[in-house]
């Protein structure tokens, strides 16, 4: 068995109960890696891409990744797969904490879940016992509660990974929350695991892994942490302000989305009130890392009698700058709700956006909104509507369906700022090319992560930093970019860390420690392998090439940036953009 693996994994069905060991194929775990990379081989072997996502027949992946278990810095990070009920699409979601590193450690790389349980139950995994156990008294906790219960049941060691009421209740963009404030967040993996009656997965382990050739592993090691002490924003920025620090930054390139996207204008003294540094003056605690993080960019949060993790930039982004409302304390107080009750913030706030704008055109009445002002800055609706929305309540019954469907029952689809029905998160597309063309072709929807992380390189890229609107060469970068961020997925790692280091430093850690010579080359090939696995997946799924595109807002409406209105036709150049990157895909129209 190749090092630092398991080579092991569990197939459970629970509409009966049955809970089978299986072995792992070599070339599966040296072709595909870990983490996404499995989620992607699995659900195109096992599972029918025609599925109704919240059917028992569907299928959830958890995946281990290359480098949980190992010392590569902020390799913790773990993976779910499963077709999004949201989207339609493959949807890979990953989160940090510490979860992902106990469930390698009780001896398993990887869980395939099927079928209903009869009643809600939780999955309890350690490295002597595996068992499904029925637990109606917990359905209808909070996370919180949840967490409290069962480490209470177990011991304070258990690691807890699991839904809230969101996720009961199958709302479309539902998290699956571990470790209280990590989120697997995109896509609606916390409907997917209420659809199956399964509460929680509960992991207890201690096992060990020794590198295969520990010169070569702690090489990779010194060279990847020496880059991060390096490196100002991995060094210093994201440890100071965590990741709202982003936002003046974002706001100063135009591209702090606003009004749901209609522009990306906010007044600086607006800026001021909802900063990092503003954060940092009120509300902040401490600061917190995930597993082997040296970044440190969790920021523990109070206001008033409540505590918490964040508001995160892009909760404060979208559930605050982007709806007009400039109040840190509230936006904080909604941002608790979401990791209590298990919601995607990004989609919330994106779904939120399009509401108002559905109000304030005419499109909502009163009557559809209980009688409330759903108007732009309605402050004091924030926490309300989030609690609605987790429940299913009122019109939170609506906002539970995401953007795509709450405007098209209004007939107002052009509203939706979605690509492939996935909410767009905090950057204006139009402010940048790159994420323009990443947002489109992501294998999951709008996102900035799948799509390529391309503010990294457009403002951290150091030595490798270019023009944000140089059109020749968007496609190329986007590509390298996907792929990177691919292999982060893959093998555990923080999208952050790659500001840092790169495929030359994480090929040298997971060659000393499995054993395996991989070139970053090798590593970059692994991601295509599984971009490409995705991309099938889509087509057969239904998701056809006309959607790489995106909203029509953004070909038509310009906005100032950089002080000026760009005279180009936008559409014009996506296209050339789209061209060239299918090219270099090897992807047909």
């Amino acid at each position: 068995m190749i090092n630092g693996y398991n080579g092991k994994g569990l197939t459970i069905d629970l509409t009966s109960g049955q809970i089978e060991e299986f072995n792992l194929a070599e070339d599966v775990l040296t072709s595909y890696l870990g983490g996404r990379g499995w989620g992607a081989y699995f659900l195109t072997e096992k599972s029918d891409p025609q599925i109704d996502p919240l059917s028992p027949e569907s299928l959830v992946v958890v995946a281990s990744s290359g480098l949980n278990g190992s010392g590569a810095p902020t390799g913790g990070r773990f993976s779910l797969i499963f077709k999004s009920p949201l989207t339609g699409t493959i949807c890979s979601s990953n989160s940090g904490g510490f979860w992902g590193n106990t469930f390698k450690r009780t001896g398993f790389d990887v869980l395939l879940i099927k079928g209903k349980a009869p009643t809600p139950v939780y999955l309890y995994l350690s490295e002597n016992k595996v068992e499904l156990i029925e637990c109606p008294e917990l359905w209808g906790m909070s996370i919180p509660e949840l967490t409290a219960h069962l480490l209470t049941k177990h011991s304070s060691t258990a690691r807890v990974l699991g839904i809230g009421p969101a996720g009961e209740k199958m709302v479309l963009f539902a998290s699956v929350m571990n470790d209280l404030g990590r989120t697997c967040g995109r896509g609606g993996g916390g409907a997917v695991f209420g659809s199956k009656n399964l509460k929680a997965i509960v992991v207890e382990g201690k096992k060990t892994f020794s590198p295969a050739q520990r010169e070569k592993y702690q090489t990779g090691l010194y060279q990847a942490n020496k880059l991060l002490r390096s490196l100002p924003v991995t060094a210093k920025a994201f440890s100071l302000l965590g990741t709202s620090g982003l936002l003046k930054l974002v706001y100063q390139h135009d591209m702090l989305a606003h009004r749901n996207f209609q522009d990306t204008y906010h007044a600086p003294e607006n800026i001021a009130k909802i900063s990092g540094e503003r954060l940092q003056q009120t509300i902040f605690q401490k600061a917190r890392g995930c597993y082997n993080c040296r970044i440190r960019c969790t920021r523990l949060t109070r206001v008033g009698n409540l505590r918490g993790e964040g508001p995160e930039f892009e909760t404060i982004s979208m559930m605050g700058a982007n709806l007009e409302i400039y109040d840190l304390p509230t936006i904080a107080q909604a941002n608790y709700l979401c990791n209590d009750f298990g919601l995607d913030t990004i989609s919330l706030g994106n779904t939120l956006g399009a509401a108002m704008e559905l109000f304030e055109k005419g499109f909502l009445s009163p009557k559809d909104t209980e009688g409330r002002n759903l108007s732009f800055g309605s402050q004091n609706l924030l926490v309300p509507l989030t609690k609605q929305t987790a429940f299913r309540q009122g019109i939170g019954d609506l906002l539970a369906e995401g953007a795509h469907r709450l405007t098209l029952k209004f007939k107002a689809p052009e509203l939706a700022m979605v690509v492939k029905g996935l909410e767009l998160p905090a950057y204006d597309p139009r402010s940048t090319l790159m994420q323009a063309l990443g947002y489109a072709t992501s294998t999951r929807g709008g996102c900035h992560l799948k799509g390529g992380y391309m503010i990294s390189l457009g403002f951290f890229g150091g030595s490798r930093e270019v023009d944000r609107f140089l059109i020749e060469t968007v496609a190329d970068h986007v590509v390298d970019e996907q792929d990177s961020g691919c292999v982060a997925d893959m093998l555990g790692i923080c999208r952050f860390a790659y500001f840092a280091f790169s495929e030359n430093e994480l090929s040298r850690i997971y060659s000393g420690f499995t054993g395996v010579d991989l070139s970053p080359d090798d590593l970059k090939k692994a991601a295509k392998r599984v971009i490409q696995k995705e991309r099938e997946f889509n087509l057969l799924a239904g998701i056809d090439p006309s959607q790489d595109t995106l909203p029509a807002r953004f070909f038509e409406e310009k906005i100032p940036i950089a002080g000026q209105k760009r005279n180009i036709d936008r559409e014009a150049q996506f296209n050339h953009m789209l061209a060239k990157y299918y090219e270099i895909r090897g992807w047909k129209k």
